[in-house]
């Protein structure tokens, strides 16, 4: 089973955050028919996000009931045609981000990198953790970021 175009995103796990209540730093243009922060918990990969500010955050409600050990991200790229007019280069934006968890009233971070997200980012933590709150944090951007999708997964066998 691969990612098809108007087709749910394929799932390994029980996927948490679709359609959760979510909040955004900001909204490209203010559009949030176009751009916003629904757009990046929708399970959709024809939909994104995309922040005006290049330190943007995106956070996302969850029942502190339900445990997770699976972060995807999908970060929409830039896509560059080349003079050849055959090759298309793909850049990503996102160069440092963390993972927040809201515990006892305060943020903590459970996952830092310092290295660019990619198209898809798949971070497996050893071990489940419950919150009402998940935050990602860009901490260094090229440009405004955007997220065609982040899935917050339960899945029983972390690889």
């Amino acid at each position: 089973m691969g990612i098809k175009k108007n087709k749910p995103l394929p799932r390994n796990g029980e996927f948490i955050s679709i359609n959760a209540p979510a909040n955004a730093s900001s909204v490209w243009k203010n559009d949030n028919s176009k751009f916003g922060v629904q757009l990046a918990v929708d399970g959709g990969m024809q939909t994104r996000w995309a922040a005006a500010d290049t330190l943007a955050t995106l956070e996302i409600s969850l029942d502190e009931k339900q445990a997770f050990n699976k972060i995807s991200i999908f970060e929409y790229p830039d896509i560059i045609q080349s003079n050849d007019k055959f090759s298309t280069y793909r850049t990503n934006r996102i160069q440092s981000y963390c993972i927040d968890i809201l515990k006892d009233n305060a943020w903590k971070s459970i996952y830092m990198s310092e290295q660019q997200m990619g198209d898809c980012k798949v971070i497996h933590f050893p071990n489940a953790y419950k919150t009402s709150k998940l935050r990602l944090r860009v901490l260094k951007a090229t440009a405004p970021p955007s997220i065609t999708e982040l899935n917050v997964i339960y899945t029983s066998k972390s690889k």
